[in-house]
């Protein structure tokens, strides 16, 4: 009998696992899907991801950066939408008892069918494909019904109904007259978080790919409705991404194109706020090492798009796992601001000297998921064996790579050790370091590739002969002789090129 090979994502999960970047949460106990944590080289990598997005999206262009809470009153998800419309399809196997998502059943058991988004019409199609729509199983299936996908919990013994946050937008929305206020009173101004989300999901899947708690980067920019335009536009109208229309895409059909920011401003699919950010976010993701020709700006398509929205963009991934989405844009107008004024019956109109008038000022959002980027960095980053290499291996760019140098005494005897300590704890005020004296050297030197060290020094004996060390490159696997006084400036030299080649 032929054994498969794994799947890429497969293969991925069970490095990831090995090595320490994830792993399922409460191992012990029979794990719940949909729960994951990160170890100690995750970790790592995780936080240098979030700190990137922190000096591109909040640092270099002068915007905020809030924390806010994460259980969260049930008249604020009331306010937003999410009580009554954050919801997925489901069906209940009448033989196994399981809850499915019904769309994702349909697309399984029916070839080329693709859901609508409306409750009624899925209905109607399980309703005239009773004998092929069954679980796996085999057990026939209820009607679909819609479930809402919040965690309910209470305050204060139940009080007050609240859930954990699905977003983390809302706790910025709430906060806006505050923030306002306290930031000069004037727009624009962008307010960015970094948190947890949860989203009760029946069918979680595939490791980081569908997850019931994540980590969401967010950012909320707040404008004048009669203000679309940036002064930063100008930097970024040549710029080029790829994108998909919404007349390229036709069931499987995808036509995507490559287009400058100016082009499709010009075309009036977006305002220059929206392509703006649009060229930031094609910028971060190929600093943070993923294949930008596998990678595009997707329009929704009518059905997909909220009714308050003036335009949705989509950033769109291939993976072995198939395409997933990895960051929303939208254009919200004033919803959310309006939303939490009637609710709350609170002001949210602020005045604006410019305008000589009080405004609900309009919002561009942009939600990038960390967990999903995670995943496909990890696999648009791994190497495969090779004649030169016999241990795969990821090419993370030193941005982000969980330890940026190994350190490594060729032998723990003859002072080696205590000298590669000396070199190690002096780098360690500098970038994170990993740090081993078990194995052989040249076994040490395929782990550190394995988690995508960009650069090692070895400590030999001619370090204490000459005050020498050897820095190796991980993607040639070349050598170079350094004197302990030049490592520093040699490896940052090297990080501002992103050099991981002698």
């Amino acid at each position: 009998m032929v054994k498969l090979m794994p799947k890429l994502w497969e293969r991925i999960m069970e490095i990831a696992f090995q090595r320490l970047f994830f792993y399922p949460a409460n191992e012990p106990y029979s794990t719940t899907s949909g729960f994951y944590d990160y170890g100690p080289v995750g970790v790592l990598m995780k936080r240098k991801i979030e700190n990137l997005w922190r000096t591109r999206f909040i640092y270099e262009l002068g915007n905020y950066e809030v924390e806010s809470s994460i259980i969260t009153p049930e008249i604020i998800l009331k306010a937003s939408g999410h009580v009554d419309n954050f919801t997925d399809p489901i069906v209940d196997c009448l033989k196994c008892k399981k809850k499915i998502r019904a769309d994702h059943l349909a697309e399984e058991k029916i070839n080329g069918f693709k859901w609508n988004g409306r409750i009624d019409s899925l209905k109607e199609v399980y309703s005239e494909n009773k004998e092929r729509i069954i679980c796996s199983c085999g057990g026939e299936v209820k009607d679909p019904y819609l479930f809402n996908l919040m965690f309910k919990t209470g305050i204060g013994g139940n009080i007050v109904p609240a859930y954990s946050r699905p977003e983390t937008a809302q706790g910025i929305f709430t906060a806006f007259l505050r923030l306002f206020k306290n930031h000069g009173a004037k727009l624009p101004f962008a307010i960015g978080q970094i948190g947890r989300s949860f989203r009760n999901e029946i069918s979680p899947r595939n490791v980081l790919v569908r997850m019931r708690e994540f980590t969401q980067m967010e950012l909320e920019y707040f404008f004048s409705p009669s203000k679309h335009k940036t002064e930063n536009f100008s930097k970024v109208k040549d710029y080029k991404i790829r994108y998909l229309p919404r007349k390229g895409q036709k069931g499987t059909f995808r036509d995507v194109q490559e287009i400058s920011i100016g082009e499709l401003v010009n075309k009036g699919l977006f305002n220059e706020i929206f392509g703006f950010f649009l060229a930031i976010e094609w910028e971060y993701y190929k600093s943070v090492g993923l294949d930008m020709t596998k990678c595009a700006f997707r329009h929704l398509l009518d059905g997909e798009t909220p009714h308050y929205s003036k335009g949705n963009m989509d950033m769109e991934v291939e993976t072995s796992y198939g395409i997933i989405e990895t960051i929303g844009n939208a254009y919200r107008t004033d919803f959310d601001l309006s939303q939490h004024q009637s609710y709350s019956k609170k002001d949210f109109s602020v005045f604006i000297e410019e305008e000589k008038k009080k405004i609900i000022p309009h919002v561009f959002e942009l939600s990038m998921g960390v967990d999903r980027m995670f995943f496909s960095i990890l696999e648009h980053t791994f190497r495969e064996k090779s004649r030169e290499k016999d241990w795969e291996w990821f090419d993370f760019p030193p941005v982000i790579a969980p330890y940026e140098v190994a350190v490594f005494p060729l032998m723990k005897k003859d002072g080696l050790a205590e000298k590669a300590k000396e070199i190690a704890i002096k780098l360690r005020s500098i970038w994170t370091i990993l740090y081993s004296e078990n194995g052989s050297i040249g076994k040490r030197y395929a782990r550190a590739d394995e988690i995508g060290t960009p650069y090692t020094i070895t400590i030999d004996y001619e370090t204490l002969e000459k005050n020498t060390v050897t820095i190796r490159y991980r993607n040639d696997s070349k050598q170079e002789r350094v004197l302990i006084s030049d490592i520093e400036t040699k490896i940052k030299d090297n990080l501002i090129k992103g050099k991981v080649v002698l």
